[in-house]
């Protein structure tokens, strides 16, 4: 707590410096970012709705992580998965019920096949997942624009869009007249449910094992290149189970700009969580606040929403290359 309240101070300072450097205030600036991001209902419920398309992302790159695999592919795996789900969830025509289920599975299934490709290299060829899931993510978006502007364009779509899902097909709200939905109590059911896998279960103790001490993980019988295969797999079925979501709660159909990004934020609010499923449910929060409210920020304090950006690369950079550090130091000879 007292390093995530200390990442939390750093980053506030460079935000106000940065905000100096681009002409605003600092304060009117972080006033109305919390203003556009807590000032109400509304404002509440939409910052809940980024903490959701974020904590999905989130747990899966602390998932990979904890099996010792930098998936930086998760923007990728997300996009995947919603455009399985759009796809499906516009031509689905089953009672909502079933639908639902169907399409978040189906989404699911898409990330957790392009995270696996990565998991195939990895574990086949001892290919570096960090490349490989950097490059699928371009592929991921050269190949949903492609898709949805070419052969798999429907005719009721405007733009590079699938049609819109039937409304029985959307997720229920959990407030009238908001885009929040069930997929919050979702995402914080899938954040425990990894906790006590991590805890609690044999598969928890050889994804630990694998990450924390591979040499001894491989004497003591694990199956290493196995594990990197499903760690990375699982880990994209709940970036594209993120994306499904976005799909059948908030856009209602799939568009290509679907993520402004929330694939690589979600490397620095599942460092930030300290790799703990419940811990990146509060780091989720945070970074909610900030997406939210930098609209506001930008309207009301002048601040350019590129600070925002600025500020969340920064700590992606400075978190990682921290978690680097501290493994180079774990694995070098005393």
């Amino acid at each position: 707590m007292i390093r995530a309240l200390g990442v939390a101070l750093a980053l506030a300072a460079i935000a106000a410096l940065a905000m100096i450097v681009a002409g605003a205030n600092p304060i009117v600036g972080f006033f109305a970012l919390f203003r556009g991001a807590l000032g109400g209902p509304n404002q509440i419920a939409e910052t809940l709705v980024q903490t959701t398309s974020l904590l999905f992302p989130s747990l899966a790159v602390a998932f990979a992580f904890r099996a010792g695999l930098f998936n930086i592919g998760a923007e990728g795996q997300l996009i995947i998965g919603g455009l399985v789900a759009g796809l499906i969830g516009a031509r689905l025509n089953v009672p909502g019920a079933l639908a639902i289920p169907v399409i978040l599975v189906a989404g699911a299934f898409g990330g957790a096949l392009w995270g696996s490709t990565a998991g195939v290299l990895r574990a086949r060829f001892g290919g570096n997942e960090v490349i490989a899931t950097l490059m699928l993510n371009i592929v991921a978006a050269l190949l949903a624009n492609y898709l949805v502007v070419g052969p798999l364009h429907s005719p009721g779509a405007t733009g590079a869009e699938t049609a819109q899902l039937p409304e029985s097909s959307w997720l229920p709200t959990l407030l009238a007249d908001t885009r929040l939905t069930i997929a919050l109590p979702i995402a914080i059911l899938l954040a425990f449910a990894l906790r006590f896998v991590f805890d609690r279960t044999i598969f928890g103790y050889e994804l630990r094992a694998a990450g924390d001490a591979p040499e001894a993980a491989r004497r003591a019988g694990i199956n290493l290149a196995r594990t990197a295969f499903v760690a990375m797999a699982l880990s994209g079925a709940m970036a594209g189970l993120g994306g499904a979501t976005i799909v059948t709660g908030v856009l209602h159909r799939f568009n290509v700009a679907l993520s402004p990004g929330y694939g690589f934020i979600a490397i620095a609010v599942a460092l930030v969580g300290d790799l703990d499923p419940l811990r990146i449910i509060v780091a989720a929060f945070a970074f909610g606040i900030l997406q939210s409210g930098s609209l506001t920020m930008q309207a009301y304090a002048h601040v350019p929403k590129d600070v925002v950006t600025f500020v969340e690369g920064l700590a992606i950079v400075a978190l990682a290359a921290r978690r680097f550090v501290a493994e180079r130091a774990k694995t070098s000879p005393a």
